[in-house]
């Protein structure tokens, strides 16, 4: 069963990794075999995310922020029956919808860290939303600010706190009323693959856009971790320019480790043993 970690013990884990020269990365893990061969390639952190649930099932990761399943619920029964019993030493976190009036946050979150998670992540999230549609949440009271709240309270019992941002408002929000301690510049759906998605943008603008939100969000607080993530960051090669390029301590990684990892490799395996033949 996963190790729970104390806050500050989760933040010591990932400092040395960062004080010894080695790049944090931090995967999600949709499913208990994912979870299990992730971890001993030597991840620093796994997320249980509804979205990595999703993509297990060959669907695209946007399914995640649709209304077709309780998210809170699905990450909770994940990680307790799948995720949490496969992994032994590395933190896993749970990336949970801030923005559920059906539920006592901070009841969930005790629960949630009962079961063994050591941190949450605001996902899925209303800051992926923009336009009218943004604003009529913000107006209706089911707005950014319920996941600002969560991290507040997930950061109150001791856990790990991870921020998404999209935009520079956003940023400067999440930084000034939550003050994770990992901030995340959400770049785009993760493009490649069967169900990946591009806007056209490459590698250096994708570079360019996440370091202007590492800057506002290091001008805030010196000391966040920051972690580059989606879009056109596909491979190894492509994390290590985002290292080389921007001020990022790692790289998180959904799509580009559950979906990529499977998809070709099952397919070339399934045609490979279609290729025997009778004597």
């Amino acid at each position: 069963m996963a190790t729970r970690y104390s806050r500050q013990a989760f933040i010591d884990r990932l400092r040395t990794e960062i004080d010894r020269g080695k790049p944090l990365v931090m995967t999600g893990a949709g499913n208990g075999i994912a979870a299990k061969f992730i971890e001993r390639g030597g991840v620093d952190i796994l997320g249980v995310y509804n979205t990595g649930y999703f993509r297990m099932q060959g669907y695209g990761s946007l399914a995640g922020m649709l209304p077709m399943a309780d998210a809170n619920e699905m990450v909770y029964q994940i990680g307790k029956r799948e995720v949490l019993p496969q992994v032994k030493a590395t933190p896993v976190i749970a990336g949970l919808n801030g923005v559920d009036v059906l539920r006592d946050m901070r009841l969930f979150l005790e629960d949630i860290r009962h079961i063994g998670y050591s941190g949450v992540h605001n996902f899925p999230t209303v800051a992926w939303f923009d336009g009218d549609f943004r604003k009529t949440l913000e107006g209706t009271g089911l707005g950014y600010q319920m996941e600002i709240d969560m991290l507040c309270t997930a950061h109150d019992l001791d856990m790990l706190t991870i921020g998404y941002a999209f935009n520079a408002e956003d940023t400067e929000r999440l930084m000034n009323d939550a003050a994770p301690d990992i901030f995340i510049f959400h770049a785009g759906i993760t493009r490649g693959g069967s169900t990946g998605y591009s806007d056209g943008s490459n590698l250096q603008e994708t570079a360019q856009r996440s370091q202007a939100h590492f800057d506002i969000a290091k001008a805030i607080k010196s000391d966040v971790i920051l972690l580059a993530h989606g879009a056109a960051l596909v491979s190894p090669d492509d994390a290590q320019y985002m290292l080389d390029h921007t001020d990022c301590h790692g790289v998180q990684l959904g799509s580009a480790i559950e979906r990529m990892a499977v998809e070709v490799p099952l397919q070339e395996r399934a045609a490979a043993f279609k290729q025997i033949h009778f004597r």
